[in-house]
């Protein structure tokens, strides 16, 4: 994606665009993840929890001060 700024981590994750600000609701059977920047919002629960173990592996990775 043109927006993303990240290093490759390995993972075939579909990216959130890098933004500041984004919420997250269920929406008939999927996960709406809607973005200030960026089209894609729904999401299928297997890319949801993919997103979600990619932040969570992310933030155990961290440098913690």
């Amino acid at each position: 994606m043109a927006t993303d700024q990240r290093e490759p981590t390995g993972l075939d994750v579909t990216p959130l665009e890098n933004t500041a600000f984004f919420s997250i609701e269920t929406d008939d059977g999927y996960v709406r993840i809607e973005q200030s920047l960026g089209n894609q919002v729904l999401y299928t629960p297997e890319e949801a929890r993919d997103i979600a173990e990619s932040i969570l592996a992310a933030a155990d990775e961290a440098p913690r001060e």
